[in-house]
Parts: structure tokens; sequence; C-alpha cells
């Protein structure tokens, strides 16, 4: 028998060996995981001792975590703008630097009365729930090419009772959507990462996340060419296009913007200084 506090002194021990960040952070998570409870309550019962039960499927989730495999795909959850969602290895991991995007949305569409949006590449859907919680009346579109992506971002809609103001759509990028359709607002966060740039990548990332949601497998700058091309044809006059961006890429991205169909180019930097989102109006 161990006690709680026993027991995360070993699993910090074989995680921090295995070089995992945030090593006791991701320990006291999962022992609350095998538990079904909550970390507070690791802190005022750490003299509790654990069954043999408890034990061994806690040894198993620090196992997994060894070998690299993210937090948020074994626990299942992220949060995400104040909600918790749903994750598989079919889709990303939402970031936080990806509520920046969602951020300026909120700021483009005030005084747009049930706004329409496009969301291009939804992944868990975390970007489109969002809108559509905090934007009252809005509708939004949400595309993926990925079946596996589009199950776990319906999952989420459901669990957050927003699924009558969403649509998802199977398509790549905005095959499935018909014909005449045309959004205040199309948002995305492609792939991004150039093919050369994978290897480098942390673990975590590199040997898990699903590579079509990271990469076009080449210069990284194929979806931006994309989307700046064929989004003008679901785009009101006036409307914005909003993109996330990934490091050292802004200047490229600019560089693609025809300014006979754009205008009002603004670059969004993150906490961090990174310019990180895109914003342009069609004119």
């Amino acid at each position: 028998m161990k006690t709680i506090s026993a027991s995360l002194k070993l699993a910090v021990q074989q995680l921090r060996s295995a070089g995992v960040p945030n090593d006791l952070l991701d320990a006291q998570t999962l022992l609350a995981a095998a538990l079904g409870k909550d970390r507070t309550y690791l802190i005022i019962n750490f003299s509790e001792e654990l069954g043999a039960e408890v034990l061994e499927k806690y040894q198993a989730l620090v196992d997994r975590r060894a070998t690299g495999e993210p937090l948020q795909y074994i626990t299942g959850r992220q949060e995400f703008f104040g909600l918790e969602f749903m994750v598989t290895p079919d889709v990303l991991i939402p970031r936080p630097e990806t509520e920046l995007l969602v951020e300026e949305t909120l700021r483009l569409t005030q005084g747009i009365n049930q706004p329409l949006i496009i969301d291009v590449g939804t992944g868990s859907g975390c970007i489109a729930i969002a809108l559509a919680r905090e934007i009252e009346g809005a509708k939004v579109i949400a595309t993926d090419i990925s079946a596996g992506a589009l199950r776990v971002a319906r999952g989420n809609a459901q669990k957050h009772e927003l699924q009558n103001q969403l649509e998802f759509i199977a398509g790549d990028l905005f095959s499935g959507i018909e014909a005449g359709t045309k959004a205040d607002l199309i948002v995305s966060n492609p792939p991004y990462i150039a093919a050369e740039e994978l290897p480098g990548l942390q673990r975590e990332v590199r040997d898990w996340e699903p590579k079509t949601a990271l990469t076009d497998f080449g210069d990284g700058l194929k979806f931006y060419r994309r989307l700046l091309n064929e989004a003008p044809a679901y785009l009101k006059s006036g409307g914005h296009f909003i993109c996330e961006m990934g490091y050292m890429q802004s200047a490229k991205i600019q560089a693609l913007v025809d300014r006979n169909i754009w205008t009002a180019l603004t670059i969004l930097q993150d906490l961090q200084g990174i310019e990180r989102i895109m914003v342009v109006a069609r004119r």
C-alpha cells in the first residue's frame, strides 16, 4: 500500500527521468484522473493509502505519459476559452494562443446581428463552439476533411448544448459548403508547420498529434494560399478573414495577400510577442 504522497513522489521521479516537462503537475493530474477526483483532493488527503486497483491504473497512466503521449490525450480533456473540450488523437490539442483568434473574432462581430461564421479546419471544434457560445444568435459552419475530427467536434457541440447553432460539414476547406453562401467572417487555424520543421518539434507534438492537422507536407504556406484565394467566394463584401499563423511566418503570409481583393490588413501578437493572428477584410 502506498499513500497519495508516496505515489506522487515515485511518479514524478519516473516522469522526470523520461524528460517530461511539468512532471509534478502531470503526476498530480494523472492521479486525480485515476481516483476520479480533482487535484485539491490530493493535497487535502496526501496521507491517504491507495488500493491496488487505483495504483495499477495510475501506473498505467504514468507509463503512457513517460513515453511522451500528451497528457490531454490520456485524460481526454483540454480547456479552451473557459470550456472543457474532449480531445482524441484525431484532433490537435487546443492551445492558449488560439484564444486570441476567438477574442478578435468577438470584437469584429460586435454590432452584427446573428452573424454567419465559417470555421475552416475545425478540428475539436474549439473555435467554432467558443464563438457559438459567446455570440448570441450566431450560426457557425465548421468544416474539416477528417471524419474523426468531425466526430469529436460534434461530441463537443453536444456536450455544451450548442449543436443547434453549429453545422458540421465534411470537406476540403470550402468544398462541402453550398455555393452562394456568404459569411460575415471566416476563421481558420490551418496546418502551418513546414515538412522540414517536423523532426525538430517537441516529441509530444511530433509523435502524437495528427500530421494532417499539423503540416501541409510542404513549405507550410499551402493552405494560406488556398484560403486567401478561395475565401472571397464565401465572404460578404467588408467581411473579415482571420487566421492563425506559425512562428516567423507573418511576413511570408502577408506577401500572399492580394490587395485587389483584401484590405485593412492587421497583425496581432500573442503574449510572447509572436505575430500570431492575421486579419484582412474583403473589398
